[in-house]
């Protein structure tokens, strides 16, 4: 059996959609936050699904690390955007130790973006405008957040039906509900090539000079 699984995966092929694009050293940009931002729209053009799902670790009081897809609703010059309830398991994660490490992957077009940095609470005005803007299933979803065990999905399924009765209109934002702000000091750019020199590139943020200094790095 063992050996079995480790053929099938061994079969399984590597590389099989490669840019021919690649980060050319005499161009590399200043900042490396809004490349974040093209390389998904690029993702999203090739056909990628849900370019924007982000995966996202956290490490809590303990030292114990947790990783979950989640979706960035926005990004700046500075910062990338996530909103979850602050008595998740990710909010009490980040409440007892903010440093975050999150990852992009787009098979679809050979490409990684790795990051680095600290996540923050962006206040109460910010996170119920992130919830305003959103649609009234994940809304009314988000509701459904309770600390403990679930005893069945009917009951999810039963509260989901309840809460949308109670809210036939404008569905109010929980008080729990936060828009998070990555601030990022590390980014890595990585680009598949079929020769498995991988093209990487890898940004630090330079708090002498308040700006971004990058280097290339080995496959």
């Amino acid at each position: 059996m063992h050996e079995t699984m480790r053929n099938e995966l061994r079969s399984i092929p590597v590389f099989a959609n490669v840019g021919t694009e690649h980060f050319r050293e005499d161009e590399l940009p200043d900042n490396p936050l809004p490349v974040i931002g093209d390389w998904i729209l690029a993702a999203h053009a090739a056909g990628q699904q849900e370019p924007h799902a982000m995966s996202l670790c956290t490490v809590d009081a303990s030292g114990i690390p947790s990783s979950r897809v989640l979706i960035v609703k926005d990004i700046d010059d500075d910062h990338l955007y996530f909103a979850t309830p602050s008595d998740s398991r990710k909010g009490r994660d980040i409440a007892a130790n903010p440093h975050v490490a999150a990852h992009f992957h787009w098979p679809e077009v050979g490409r990684q973006v790795r990051i680095v940095g600290t996540a923050t609470d962006q206040g109460r005005a910010a996170s119920d405008d992130d919830f305003a803007e959103r649609g009234r299933g994940s809304r009314l979803a988000a509701h459904l957040h309770r600390p403990g065990p679930l005893p069945d999905r009917k009951a999810a399924l039963a509260e989901f039906e309840r809460l949308g009765s109670l809210h036939p209109g404008d569905v109010p934002c929980p008080p729990t509900w936060t828009l998070y702000a990555i601030t990022p000091t590390e980014v890595e750019f990585w680009e598949a090539s079929v020769d498995r020199v991988h093209h990487r590139v890898v940004y630090h943020r330079d708090s002498a000079h308040d700006g971004w200094r990058h280097e290339l790095l080995w496959p």
